[in-house]
């Protein structure tokens, strides 16, 4: 459904380095990265708010650039906060929103708002942040979009609203004609959810993989410095401290045990945040 080859961009100070990998249909993947990662960057070049520097993207096998409008009546997107006319209300946003979308469904709307208990009469300014994501998910979902980019939609929201909005998105995917995007810091969003998870750190890709080869094959390994030193272990990052030593590495063959164990995505996130693979 989506592919980007070689996605570049520079600024003062940052550059989105050769960015590539493939999503496709009927799958969700997690971008992780710690902040400052380059995530909403090349999020923004997705969506075309941005211009690459290099590379290409794809969807549905169409270059992006040659059909721009058709990828944006696609597009479902929820941001981490509602960015619209505070004095507005619900009703108001709908009509506004539904002009931008010649598909744009206003009943499956009304359902959605029904659903998430926001009244049409509401101010955007009197909305909560969670019904201010709802509000922007019942939209995405309104549209007949085949890609749903969410950029931090869980931040800052309470664990039930976070499932029931995990829940809801996979069982948008079941018809398996859709794909979404996740970008979250929130790893444990991704543990069950994800299909795929691609790591960026310092605008570099650290890998881009299956959730189920990370689960095989990523592990945590803590023990004595003096243990670590004489393992034949190729560790990605290893931290020793006064009175243990920790690290991380990809091997399949090693079994998870009293000291080896798999390594969750927040595991990778903490000890590969700080720097690459090829750093």
């Amino acid at each position: 459904m989506l592919r980007l080859e070689n996605v570049s961009k520079r600024f003062d100070g940052f550059y989105l380095d050769n960015i590539s990998f493939e999503l496709k249909e009927g799958f969700i993947m997690g971008l992780i990265g710690p902040n400052g990662s380059g995530k909403t960057t090349l999020i923004k070049i997705i969506m075309n708010l941005l211009n690459q520097d290099e590379g290409n993207i794809y969807f549905m096998g169409e270059n992006v650039k040659n059909n721009p409008m058709r990828f944006k009546e696609n597009i479902g997107f929820v941001y981490d906060n509602l960015y619209f006319y505070e004095n507005l209300n619900v009703s108001d946003f709908e009509k506004i929103v539904a002009s931008f979308y010649k598909n744009f469904d206003n009943k499956k709307f009304k359902e959605y708002l029904d659903k998430f208990q926001i009244s049409k009469k509401t101010k955007i300014k009197n909305l909560s942040k969670g019904q201010s994501i709802k509000l922007m998910l019942a939209k995405a979902l309104s549209h007949s979009a085949k890609l749903l980019i969410l950029d931090e939609p869980t931040s800052g929201l309470d664990p039930i609203f976070r499932k029931d909005m995990i829940k809801l998105i996979q069982e948008e995917l079941e018809s398996g004609d859709k794909s979404a995007i996740f970008s979250t810091h929130i790893t444990q969003d991704l543990e069950h959810m994800a299909d795929y998870i691609t790591f960026i750190n310092k605008g570099k890709l650290v890998f881009s993989e299956s959730k189920e080869f990370i689960d095989e094959n990523y592990k945590i390994i803590r023990s004595s410095k003096e243990m670590l030193d004489n393992t034949n272990i190729d560790f990605i990052k290893r931290k020793d401290e006064r009175y243990f030593s920790e690290g991380i590495f990809i091997e399949s063959g090693y079994k998870n045990s009293d000291n080896i164990s798999k390594a969750t995505l927040e595991d990778i996130l903490y000890y590969m945040g700080g720097e690459t693979i090829n750093d």
